[in-house]
């Protein structure tokens, strides 16, 4: 019976964490690759444990190749810190540790 419970509390804890990751706005499908890392944003008073998308990061964390590159990324970052309403690095720096 304890068993039970224990399983039944990690679901919740699953379905909870899964529907506050933190991914792009324009995501229709499901994240191919959730990371979970403890971590603290800007808006977070003490550090937390971060459902993260890391699939919707992966590009701002290469270097690009080129200028044309480097501006669409630019332009791509804007767009996701505004519809995200944070900015992006403390996300990266999540993700690089």
């Amino acid at each position: 019976m304890r068993l039970v419970l224990v399983v039944l509390a990690g679901l919740t804890f699953s379905t909870g964490a899964l529907a506050n990751c933190i991914q792009s706005p324009e995501r229709t499908q499901a994240c191919p690759h959730q990371i979970y890392r403890l971590g603290q944003l800007e808006n977070m008073a003490k550090p937390a444990m971060l459902c993260i998308c890391a699939a919707d990061f992966k590009e701002f964390l290469t270097v690009p190749a080129d200028e044309e590159e480097a501006h669409k990324q630019k332009l791509k970052r804007l767009k996701l810190e505004y519809a995200l309403g944070q900015k992006i690095e403390p996300i990266l720096q999540v993700l690089r540790n």
